[in-house]
């Protein structure tokens, strides 16, 4: 087992990195720990949607990022450490294979962890980590996150308390578990980088010079990052179809709003309001994308600076 370096925060680009690393050392088995700025991270069969606020996300600033592989949905900041292994299956496909060798190693740091369920850890009942694979050929590739010293109120607001029962949709939805932090359950109080560098000592051996990306091999994974983790095709596209049929406000009158929506486009758009042109509000959002940017300013031309109220009525 060996490590590979990733200091890059930027989502988009550690998506990349992952993917990029999977397909370029196919020879070796491979552990890595990297961190995540604020982002919002799907799997790759979810809806968004249906799993967050996305008008609020905008106002907080958080992107949205599609991974690879499937699972729910899970909130990232630099209180998280998220780590990947990259092995050769050997054998019918488990999550133990790689989830044991962490609960142990978590356990020889001081971390009074368990395996919980098919894919999780625990402390005691409460969740620290989720986990998520991929399989190509004959190699798997099993990621998943470490709640260090995360910021629960943000996660559980974002993911938590936001799933959205206007959509009707195939996606398959995030399970929802009580959390904690892994340092408040330490016997020896410990920094995140202490954290990362104990369990990186456990889990690679000490004599195994860690591997880096050559400046040619940076530039393929931001290629990647921008033509595929950044675009709207992977991130908006990939939206499994569903039905949406929303009734609320919009500037003190009530609102109505239903369409399809599948790869990604807006169909059969219907918007009874009457504090809008239903008609025309109809008419520009018909063949849409399924975008919030694209989306939103189509609410400016509409709405003007209401455009956000009506937004929290598309989406």
């Amino acid at each position: 087992m060996r490590t590979i370096v990733n200091r890059s925060h930027d989502p988009f680009y550690n998506q990349a990195f992952e993917e990029f690393v999977f397909q370029a050392f196919p020879e070796d088995d491979l552990f890595f720990l990297w961190q995540n700025s604020p982002a919002v991270v799907v799997g790759c069969y979810q809806n968004i949607c249906r799993e967050v606020s996305v008008p609020a996300l905008q106002r907080m600033g958080i992107p949205v990022v599609r991974r690879s592989s499937g699972g729910g949905t899970v909130y990232h900041d630099l209180g998280n450490v998220n780590y990947t292994f990259l092995v050769r299956k050997d054998g019918p496909v488990d999550y133990d294979r790689c989830l044991l060798p962490m609960v142990e190693a978590l356990n020889a740091i001081g971390v009074p962890a368990r395996k919980n369920r098919v894919c999780d850890i625990a402390i005691g009942e409460q969740k620290i980590s989720g986990s998520a694979q991929r399989v190509s050929g004959d190699r798997i590739l099993q990621h998943g996150t470490l709640l260090f010293q995360s910021d629960l109120t943000a996660l559980d607001q974002i993911t938590t308390h936001h799933k959205n029962d206007c959509i009707q949709s195939k996606g398959i939805d995030s399970a929802i578990c009580p959390v904690t932090n892994i340092r408040e359950h330490l016997a020896r109080d410990m920094t995140l980088e202490e954290f990362q560098a104990q369990l990186l000592a456990q889990l690679v051996p000490g004599d195994a010079p860690p591997l880096t990306l050559t400046a040619a091999q940076e530039a393929e994974v931001r290629r990647l990052r921008d033509e595929k983790y950044r675009s709207w095709p992977w991130t908006w596209g990939k939206t499994p179809a569903f039905h949406y049929e929303k009734e609320g406000l919009f500037a003190g009158m009530p609102i109505r709003v239903a369409y399809d929506a599948k790869k990604g486009i807006l169909s059969g758009v219907t918007v009874d309001c009457a504090a809008l042109d239903s008609a025309e509000a109809a008419g520009l959002l018909n063949g849409a994308r399924l975008d919030p940017e694209g989306l939103g300013a189509l609410c400016c031309m509409l709405a003007g600076d209401r455009a956000m109220e009506l937004l929290s009525n598309l989406l």
